[in-house]
């Protein structure tokens, strides 16, 4: 491999910087030799380093990139002033356009921002260069979508350059898809031009200039009059205005307006027949972002029914399809309720799409005569009683997400149809081994339970009338004995066990439902007798620490003490560490409950997310269509104009005093307590003296500390274990 020296350098540096022509192509000529094949790494790293030692008042010397690239710019341009008669040759920009790219490459250059100094220069020359020479239009489009990724760099960028490299290629994209260009621009290259477009709106140098704001809204108008199929520039185009819509879309107002009434018509046309998933994911992103950004009410709602319509339609088509099981097949199990971000996007949509319809809708409003469609309330309620999937956890999105702007008679409404359906939705999905719509029926329920059971709910359900609230609890009673009696069907699919076992928890933690004893076949199960989930410890926290827990009391001791040493077996700690955060409450917590039936430390629940959030794009099937800058959903997360919205005022955060809570009468008498604790401790005590602590990573060791501390917390708190106790000596000194 060749070793590049200073006279090399020199030489090329003479050639290029010479006043005749033939000089200056042996120049190029030469360099390309060092900047391309085997040559070229030696040449960059011999040129980086230089460049790196460079002082931040230096001016660059002849053997450093600022000074080759600067060299290389008045070389294209001597080449460009003297090829009036023809075409400049190519090889200038495209030397340029290498050296470039390699000062920037991370594995040969020693400094980072290699070209700072050169930046805006190099901004001015390709301003000059793709406004009047079209013969070095590809190569310069690739210059400045690689100088514009680079955010230092773009800031560096003339406001006056921005606005007409902007106009420039808004210009360009319209003459090529009107078909008005003379030379028929391929398909390729007015691609190209979209690109660069694209990468001019993502990357501004600072906010977007006043004065551009309203051309750019024109351009995309005539634009968006050019697009009628779906193609890869159709698409990058969609990506083109969600990108200004993001960056620039609350300074718009009505101008917003006009950029959809000019692309609606390609959005409606795509969003059912398009098999682009890319392409669905921008229309989607699209629409969220309108529904974000739109002010006026009138215009917000005449979105939402254009949008209310394909959403239906394609909610129906999705749950089409769902995960097939037959019994005992595993495979699938973890596939079971999983979103794609394809989905969860559409989801996401829907749901905001249903809060806007719904919000100022009553359940007295629904019964009245109206002459147009459905409101979007019965919709819905029709949809979740049929258990269709997708609307399901459109629905669960809808709740978690806006549960305190929508009236909670609407929820008790869509509570009601579930209930009605539900036993018809269980046996249909045993009979068809299709499990999706139970699974997110389910998932419905509990975020509804988390709604609904809250007692400032209660309240204001029980104060409607005793009727109204009875039929309410029979809802929860009737749900409650149907998955009891349903979880040995389902007891092998871990999806629907833990959705199931979530419920139950939320309803047996509210003592105004009278729950049915569970009975003993079920506790049989498999899933009791190893519970490693996080929703069976949950489960037996909450319905063990409950009264009456248990009918017969000559069963207590022998089904408590089976479940607790079930439990106890997370703490024989061979090979990988099963514990988490949650485990470490949740454990003890289980094992309180079935020793003594009271968990001292319940208010740490609200501090661990016990809910899988089901919406987590970082966590969905299909990852591969994710928008590339993470960004994006982060400001959906607050990104809402909406008169509503910005009128809400925030109620300040009121701080408590915690105060001691004295423990309540243990509700299992204390002679089965004093032999469930003794089997506690004895297994406790056995697991500490099997362990060895110094073959722990040291997360593993600070979790199983956790979990000790917790149980000992437990211990003091019931007042069942004294300083002096060998229990306590023991676990200190582990």
């Amino acid at each position: 491999m060749a070793k590049v020296t200073s006279r090399d350098i020199q030489e090329i540096v003479e050639k290029l910087s010479s006043d005749k022509v033939k000089a200056r192509e042996e120049g190029i000529k030469l360099l390309n030799t060092w900047l391309e094949g085997e040559r070229s790494y030696n040449f960059c790293k011999f040129i980086g380093l230089n460049t790196a030692r460079l002082r931040p008042d230096e001016i660059p010397h002849t053997e450093t990139w600022p000074f080759l690239v600067s060299l290389l710019i008045k070389s294209a341009s001597a080449e460009i002033s003297s090829s009036k008669r023809k075409n400049p040759k190519v090889i200038y920009a495209k030397t340029l356009r290498i050296a470039v790219q390699r000062a920037e490459d991370a594995k040969c250059s020693g400094k980072f921002l290699p070209l700072s100094s050169v930046v805006k220069l190099l901004f001015n020359h390709v301003w000059d260069v793709l406004s009047n020479v079209l013969s070095f239009q590809s190569e310069y489009g690739v210059i400045l979508r690689h100088l514009l990724s680079v955010r230092d760099y773009s800031f560096q960028m003339r406001r006056r350059v921005y606005c007409n490299l902007v106009f420039l290629f808004i210009e360009k994209v319209e003459i090529s898809l009107s078909g008005k260009n003379i030379g028929n621009s391929s398909k390729e290259e007015v691609f190209r031009y979209i690109l660069t477009l694209h990468s001019l709106l993502k990357f501004p140098p600072g906010d977007y200039p006043d004065n551009v704001r309203e051309s750019i809204v024109k351009g995309f108008v005539r634009i968006c009059s050019f697009i009628r199929d779906e193609s890869k520039m159709a698409r990058k185009l969609v990506e083109c205005i969600n990108t200004y819509l993001l960056n620039d879309g609350p300074n718009l107002g009505l101008e917003l307006l006009e950029i959809h009434n000019a692309l609606q018509q390609f959005v409606f046309h795509c969003w059912l027949a398009t098999h682009d998933r890319v392409l669905k994911d921008s229309l989607i992103f699209y629409a969220r972002l309108q529904l974000s950004l739109m002010r006026g009410a009138a215009d917000r709602c005449l979105l939402v029914e254009q949008l209310l319509d394909v959403i239906c339609k394609d909610l129906d088509q999705g749950s089409l399809f769902g995960t097939s099981m037959l019994r005992g097949d595993g495979n699938k199990d973890d596939k079971l309720g999983v979103l794609s971000s394809s989905q969860c996007g559409l989801v996401e949509l829907a749901a905001v799409v249903f809060y806007r319809a719904c919000l100022n809708t009553t359940r007295s409003s629904l019964s009245e005569k109206r002459v147009k469609r459905e409101p979007a309330a019965v919709i819905l309620r029709e949809a979740l009683m049929k258990g269709k999937w997708l609307w399901n956890a459109v629905f669960c999105s809808l709740t978690r997400n806006f549960h305190t702007r929508i009236c909670k008679d609407l929820f008790i409404y869509w509570f009601e149809g579930i209930c009605m359906s539900f036993e018809r939705i269980m046996n249909s999905s045993n009979v068809d081994r299709i499990y999706d719509g139970l699974l997110w029926t389910l998932r419905s329920l509990v975020e509804l339970s988390s709604v609904l059971l809250l007692p400032n709910s209660r309240m204001e359900i029980s104060a409607v009338s005793s009727s109204a609230f009875n039929e309410f609890i029979n809802g929860w009673q009737l749900l409650w004995s149907t998955i009891v009696h349903g979880l040995p069907i389902i007891s092998n699919i871990n999806a629907l066990v833990d959705a199931a076992l979530l419920l139950l928890s939320n309803i047996t933690s509210n003592d105004f439902v009278n729950t049915s004893v569970i009975p003993q076949d079920v506790w049989d199960l498999q899933i009791f007798k190893r519970p490693h989930s996080i929703s069976i410890l949950y489960f037996f926290s909450c319905y063990f620490s409950r009264k009456n827990s248990h009918s017969e009391p000559q069963d207590m001791l022998h089904m408590r003490k089976s479940l607790l040493r079930a439990t106890l077996g997370h703490l024989n700690w061979k090979g990988c560490s099963m514990l988490n955060e949650q485990m470490t409450f949740l454990i003890p917590s289980a094992i309180y409950a079935l020793c003594i039936g009271f968990v001292p430390f319940t208010q740490c629940f609200k501090e661990v997310p016990l809910a899988h959030n089901y919406f987590d794009v970082t966590d969905a099937q299909d990852d591969s269509h994710k928008f590339e800058d993470p960004k994006y959903q982060c400001v959906l997360d607050f990104l809402d104009c909406s008169v509503e919205v910005l009128a809400e005022i925030e109620k300040m955060s009121k701080v408590e005093a915690t105060q001691v809570k004295i423990c309540p009468p243990f509700r299992v008498s204390r002679e089965t307590s004093d032999k469930l604790l003794h089997e506690m401790e004895t297994s406790i005590l056995g697991a500490l003296v099997e362990e060895e602590i110094n073959k722990r990573h040291l997360p593993d060791t600070l979790l199983i500390c956790s979990l000790l501390s917790n149980l000992l917390y437990g211990c003091f708190f019931t007042r069942f274990v004294t300083f002096g106790s060998l229990f306590f000596y023991f676990v200190c000194i582990w």
